[in-house]
């Protein structure tokens, strides 16, 4: 998942939209892994700190970065208590944006524009055409699922089901929720673990792989 984004949004290797934490709830408990992206929230403080409106909440819910208005002030990247946004040093010029998949838009992270914060977009272009976001649309195992929760609706591409059902049978909850951010990504405890965590680290480059060796505790 981390690879499709970084992928789809011509990110260099050291910047991900989403990436994933191994976790750690208490010294006794087994780690797992853990997503991490924007968590586009109903009370977004990036988008009350920006002094140009440039992050900015779409009808919808969708916390967005329109990157012709960005100063690059960081100001956002401040506020945001889960610290999922990325600052661009430089453009990526290496890699060609495909105009299929990609429209110049106050609503598109792609290209990168030198001097300005990013995030996670949930992949508006590719939503518009009807698709998943990349991240979706590449787990092997159907962990991310996305869709509307006013039609109350998701999918993971294998399977549609009601999002209050899931999130009653899983006992669905949100991180860092106390800080009244109200976040619209949920996450789902495991039921019954696929995978064992270190099936995580195979075939991982090694410097990716440093990443991952300290275990957080939650």
């Amino acid at each position: 998942c981390v690879i499709a984004c970084q992928k789809f949004h011509h990110l260099p290797p050291e910047q991900e939209f989403l990436s994933i934490k191994l976790m750690q709830d208490n010294p006794n408990s087994a780690p797992y892994w853990f997503p991490k992206n924007c968590y586009h929230c109903d009370n977004p403080p990036c988008v009350k700190v920006c002094p140009v409106d440039a992050t900015y909440k779409r009808q919808d819910g969708v916390v967005l970065v329109d990157a012709d208005r960005c100063i690059g002030c960081k100001f956002c990247m401040t506020a945001c208590p889960y610290s999922t946004r990325i600052f661009n040093w430089s453009e990526n010029k290496e890699l060609p944006v495909d105009l299929d998949t990609h429209h110049s838009s106050p609503e598109a992270s792609i290209p990168a524009q030198a001097g300005t914060v990013a995030k996670c977009d949930f992949c508006p272009d590719l939503v518009r055409m009807g698709r998943l976001p990349e991240c979706v649309a590449a787990c092997p195992n159907g962990a991310f699922y996305f869709g509307d929760q006013n039609e109350d609706i998701v999918t993971n591409g294998s399977e549609t089901v009601r999002f209050s059902q899931l999130l009653k049978d899983r006992a669905g909850y949100r991180y860092g929720e106390e800080l009244g951010t109200e976040p619209r990504v949920y996450y789902l405890p495991p039921d019954n673990r696929i995978m064992p965590v270190e099936s995580g680290f195979e075939n991982l480059p090694e410097e990716i792989a440093e990443r991952y060796k300290d275990v957080k505790l939650k």
